[in-house]
């Protein structure tokens, strides 16, 4: 039994990689508690095996060699060491595929469809099965037992009876991040770099992008000439499209930059309430929306702040009261109250102008003043 012991144990270590001493001391404490179970060993004795020579003895507390138990221990030994190192090895070798994994993390991996399981893919990855789960597949997704699959390593959890630990995914962003770097050498270098990413999978991915070599198109680099870089990566998310956006450190600029492709006529950012007021034309709105609103709502993502769309002829009537002089927040119980243009506060009473906005009757008065005098002025009846 010793020479088979040791002989195992040198095996799994050379060839499998599986410190012998974990084992060892796996094996200890699995005899060393079927003995106090069995043979009813004192808590202060403990169980220890020569790592050279593969004998078995017991020690007391201050580590002296003690008498063993009155018991058929060889035999019990021979029998419950096997159980254990198998237990051991098998946790040891799903150790090491989890640590192994675990710096793979996070990025793209292949493997061959295995099996299906109520709509998830088990996807084989060679030394391990991974799961790449329903809701991380794209809408156009059809794989067949024996397809090969390219999928984000997207977590490794550590092993679990009756879990996968790991989990893949087409539908996180950093699966188009990782894509991206694996086509564009100047990703991967640092020339250029991908400051954020937004992400409605099967549909419209965003990104923005920025240079570290003023004499470098960060956008245009990543596209590609005739845009065959980005075309095999929206080729291999099932035609999802791609938007690379240039990033720029002003949010003004970056937030009419994430909009596109809809131009924006003027930006207004708010970093107190982390927000940006954009106005467009009428023709640029759609655009500017998008379908179902994914262009500003990843526009949002994608800059990190909420973005407000509004048309530029509406901005336009709703600002024209600001002529008169009048501040912000009379100016919102003005609107609110369905005073939004001059011409329609110029014909208000004043004591329901007095109600609304919470002024004296000399403060109303001097209002419509200024509203009557600028309609005469201009001699507009729209304003």
């Amino acid at each position: 039994m010793k020479k088979e012991l040791l002989a195992l144990l040198e095996y799994w270590e050379r060839d499998r990689g599986i410190d012998k001493g974990f084992l060892l001391s796996s094996l200890e404490r699995g005899l060393q508690s079927v003995y106090r179970k069995k043979a009813l060993l004192d808590e202060n004795v403990e169980v220890k095996i020569d790592p050279e020579t593969g004998d078995i003895y017991f020690v007391d507390a201050q580590g002296k060699k003690v008498a063993p138990p009155e018991f058929p221990w060889e035999r019990i030994a021979a029998r419950t060491a096997k159980q254990i190192l198998v237990q051991k090895i098998r946790e040891a070798e799903k150790m090491a595929v989890f640590q192994e994994f675990k710096q793979m993390e996070n990025e793209i991996v292949t493997g061959r469809v295995e099996r299906f399981e109520n709509g998830n893919i088990v996807v084989s990855l060679g030394k391990a099965e991974a799961l790449l789960p329903q809701k991380h597949l794209l809408p156009h997704d059809h794989y067949q037992v024996g397809s090969l699959v390219k999928g984000l390593l997207l977590e490794v959890r550590k092993p679990n009876k009756g879990v996968y630990p790991l989990i893949m995914s087409r539908t996180a962003s950093d699966f188009v991040k990782q894509l991206l770097f694996a086509e564009i050498p100047e990703l991967r270098t640092g020339i250029v770099e991908i400051k954020s990413i937004a992400r409605f999978p099967g549909d419209l991915t965003k990104i923005a992008v920025h240079s570290n070599d003023e004499k470098i198109d960060p956008v245009g680099t990543c596209i590609g000439d005739k845009a065959n870089r980005i075309r095999n990566i929206i080729r291999e998310i099932g035609g999802e499209k791609i938007e690379v956006v240039r990033w720029d450190a002003d949010p003004e600029k970056f937030t009419a930059n994430a909009l596109a492709p809809a131009k924006c006529d003027k930006v207004s950012y708010n970093p107190e309430k982390n927000e940006a007021v954009v106005w467009v034309g009428k023709e640029q709105l759609f655009l500017a929306i998008g379908k179902k609103g994914q262009n500003v709502r990843l526009a949002c993502k994608l800059t990190g702040w909420n973005i407000i769309v509004n048309r530029l002829e509406m901005a336009e009537e709703k600002s024209v009261i600001s002529l008169l002089g009048i501040g912000d927040e009379v100016a919102e119980k003005l609107r609110n109250g369905g005073y939004e243009t001059i011409k329609t506060l110029a014909g208000a009473g004043e004591e329901e102008l007095m109600h609304l906005t919470g002024l004296s009757l000399e403060e109303v008065r001097g209002i419509l003043e200024k509203a009557r005098q600028h309609l005469q002025q201009t001699g507009r009846s729209d304003a």
